[in-house]
């Protein structure tokens, strides 16, 4: 039989953003049932950054908790958070699109593109991909509101 050990074990602990007790582990991880934050200690200690697995900083859900907003990354939370994991999608008129970080001639850049591997566009900078994203001829930044499943690359 297993010794269990602190990290086995959980605890009632507040919800980083609402404030109710839930159930965290050891590392202050754990989903909260009340307002949807997936509660981390990395997020804690550095409230205003985008920090998987959550696509909006906690001061920014707290924000929009205290609004009765849902937790809904805009296009600089989401691109903040493709520097942080390096992968990221998501969806527009049911089509998914990847955005990920890569190299090219020793250089970081941003790639997207759908997930048939068509419409490839390369970015130099979170600038330029902000600024000249598109898809179907539209800025990424204006049809933003319309896309949807923004996530973590699955």
């Amino acid at each position: 039989m297993k010794n269990k050990s602190i990290y086995d074990e959980i605890f009632d602990k507040p919800c980083s953003v609402c404030k109710e007790m839930i159930k965290k582990d050891v590392y202050d991880q754990g989903d909260c049932p009340y307002c949807k934050w997936k509660n981390n200690f990395l997020a804690d200690e550095n409230p205003n950054r985008v920090i998987y697995p959550n696509l909006i900083s906690l001061n920014k859900a707290k924000k929009l908790y205290s609004e009765g907003k849902p937790f809904e990354p805009n296009l600089d939370d989401f691109v903040e958070a493709l520097f942080f994991y390096s992968e990221v999608q998501f969806k527009y008129k049911n089509i998914y699109y990847e955005v990920i970080l890569a190299s090219e001639n020793d250089e970081e850049i941003i790639q997207m593109n759908d997930f048939n591997g068509e419409n490839l566009q390369t970015f130099k900078t979170k600038e330029d991909y902000i600024n000249n994203a598109k898809i179907d001829g539209k800025l990424l930044k204006d049809i933003w509101e319309e896309t949807t499943e923004r996530d973590w690359l699955q």
